[in-house]
């Protein structure tokens, strides 16, 4: 990969931790003359729903809708990034998935907030980051609130 400019990935789930996250991974990236990779992963398991009504949805249409709600909330941060951005969605298991992601993309720098959207989390750092943390064999840059 020589002469490639390095990647920094972020890890966004639309909630304001991640949006702190994603403007500190702007400014790494910038610094780094970096590309950023700004990742959105749902967890959702294969389905077909049947709802009242007659209605089929499928979990594909609910993470497409997902997706489009994060990249709607991020836009205003995108629109005029200093850095090329690439967006991502995936579908899976967010830890694993980022993990796999930044393995696979040769990341220099990981980028996630404390903590997410999620319900259940520990007292310090999020499911989600605390188990990205324990993967990585790469720099994991955690964003805490300013």
């Amino acid at each position: 990969m020589s002469g490639a400019r390095p990647v920094v990935v972020v890890g966004i789930d639309g909630s304001d931790q991640s949006l702190i996250a994603l403007d500190l991974a702007l400014e790494e990236a910038r610094l780094r003359g970096a590309v950023l990779h700004v990742v959105h992963c749902v967890d959702t398991t294969p389905a077909h729903l049947h709802l009242a009504g007659g209605v089929d949805l499928s979990t594909r249409e609910i993470a497409e809708e997902a997706h489009e709600a994060v990249w709607a909330v991020a836009a205003p941060m995108l629109d005029n990034a200093p850095v090329k951005v690439v967006t991502v969605g995936l579908l899976g298991y967010p830890p694993d998935e980022l993990a796999d992601y930044c393995h696979q993309h040769e990341a220099a720098l990981l980028v996630i907030g404390t903590r997410g959207r999620g319900r259940i989390a520990s007292t310090v750092l999020g499911s989600t980051s605390l188990r990205v943390l324990e993967q990585a064999h790469y720099p994991v840059l955690i964003a805490k609130t300013r």
